[in-house]
């Protein structure tokens, strides 16, 4: 499939940075050369500086914006994307779902994607095999240290401080946030075989249904939902879809299938293999998986810095917590120790509900709150990056890396190497020369094995120069 305006296969936004991250690897890796934005470009931007991708993404933020607020957000971008002429738009969300009624809803974004996109339907696919997340009879489970738990009763999502997940059918969950009914292609529809999925999907269609979800258990569901999609799409009516990076990895394999993109050599650490002491950390994340992370790494010489959140908030002592904050980091690295700056760990972490009674005590919202730390966290990273050479970034927690991504002026990003799944490093390219080449990368909570941030430390990488993608 050709198209004299755009070679692009996929465009995709992603509704938090770290899952768009994720996506491009999946990409990647596959051999899909990829670029993101933090802002969508103009075509003709795109084909100039960046001719050689076949997707381009966006980070951006909707997760954790209020459903009032989506539109306007969404509705220049998603028309921005549009005109790429890609054949298939992917938002790309959690594969958790995180949303609510109020905050982040997907159906809200689903109805703002079907009248920008006039797509004839909405495929849904949110599982995500690879990382432990399933999707059965319309029911949603993850994986977490060995057991597997239905949504609803995962230890950190059904508590999450902002979208807790109180409801494991997906329809149900989808259902109070927009009026838009949902379908199913269940497994047992996958099990009858791919005939048996592309004739469900019609008669769903005859039907009128404009959401369809698909089950999701196996890499083998993925690939064969991920082909049924694609013979949906056309160019002159991009079509619509929703789901987890893992579309990256099924679509892929049907690309290759059909002759529609050339084998592309992966990835490969190809730099020297170095012990990196100017590793920063900032995590914001309150996950369990995270608290692990944090945990090792500060029993394996890492430095950690407690955050009190709650002092953030006070505008009476933000400025000395602050200060606090950057001096510790400062001495720490010139001391070449890699540091972890924290602002929980775990979701039993007792300033998670010192920060939740200071929020009330202040009139403020969970989402304003989180917008003072990410700022004031932001302007921490400003300082050490003025004051000493940082090679590697970590940001964890995907409500606060947005907002900092997009205060230290990082404009694009190119996946530079995988770090275990869905949490690369990447190459930042920055209007700030201190940021640009800047290797970083953006971890969900629940992401990673213990040593992930040891793992980022000692990752090779080539130089920037030598496989950046841009041209200029």
């Amino acid at each position: 499939m050709t198209s004299a305006k755009t070679s692009l296969l996929l465009s995709f936004y992603g509704d938090d940075v770290t899952g768009t991250t994720a996506t491009a690897e999946a990409l990647t890796v596959s051999g899909v050369p990829t670029i993101l934005f933090t802002k969508p470009p103009t075509l003709s931007f795109l084909k100039k500086h960046f001719p050689s991708v076949r997707a381009v993404g966006v980070a951006g933020t909707s997760r954790s914006v209020p459903t009032k607020d989506l539109e306007p957000l969404l509705k220049p971008v998603f028309r921005r994307m549009k005109s790429y002429g890609a054949p298939l738009f992917l938002y790309k969300i959690c594969s958790t779902f995180d949303s609510s009624p109020a905050i982040g809803s997907i159906g809200r974004a689903i109805e703002v994607g079907m009248d920008v996109f006039a797509s004839g339907f909405v495929p849904i696919l949110v599982a995500a095999p690879r990382l432990g997340r399933y999707t059965l009879f319309g029911n949603h489970f993850v994986h977490l240290a060995g057991d597997v738990y239905r949504l609803d009763q995962h230890p950190s999502m059904s508590t999450h401080p902002i979208t807790p997940m109180k409801e494991a059918d997906l329809r149900r969950h989808l259902s109070k946030q927009t009026e838009l009914p949902c379908g199913l292609i269940s497994a047992l529809d996958f099990e009858k075989g791919r005939k048996r999925m592309a004739q469900r999907l019609r008669d769903l269609l005859k039907r009128g249904t404009p959401l369809i979800l698909f089950d999701t258990m196996t890499n083998r569901h993925l690939d064969m939902a991920c082909s049924v999609i694609w013979d949906h799409t056309d160019r002159t009516k991009p079509l619509f879809g929703v789901g987890s990076q893992e579309w990256g990895y099924g679509l892929a394999r049907v690309w290759k299938q059909k002759a529609l993109l050339r084998t592309q050599e992966m990835l490969r650490g190809q730099g020297r293999r170095r012990s990196d002491r100017s590793l920063l950390v900032v995590s914001g994340s309150c996950a369990s998986m995270n608290g692990r992370q944090i945990e090792w790494a500060t029993h394996h010489g890492f430095t950690g810095i407690a955050v009190h959140p709650e002092r953030l908030l006070d505008l009476s002592v933000r400025e000395a917590e602050s200060d606090r904050i950057l001096g510790c980091a400062l001495s720490a690295l010139l001391a070449e120790k890699a540091t972890v700056i924290h602002t929980a760990i775990g979701p039993g972490d007792s300033r998670i509900p010192l920060m939740k009674r200071t929020e009330e005590a202040l009139g403020l919202s969970p989402q304003a709150a989180t917008d003072i730390l990410g700022q004031v966290l932001s302007d921490v990273i400003r300082k050490l990056l003025q004051q000493i050479a940082i090679r590697r970034l970590v940001l964890a927690g995907g409500d606060i890396s947005g907002k900092i991504s997009q205060d230290l002026g990082i404009w694009a990003l190119q996946i530079g190497a995988p770090v275990g799944i869905a949490a690369p490093l990447c190459y930042a390219y920055s209007s700030n020369p201190r940021v640009m080449g800047l290797e970083i990368a953006f971890k969900g909570g629940q992401i990673g094995d213990d040593v992930y941030f040891e793992s980022v430390r000692t990752k090779p990488l080539p130089e920037f120069r030598r496989v950046s993608m841009g041209r200029f």
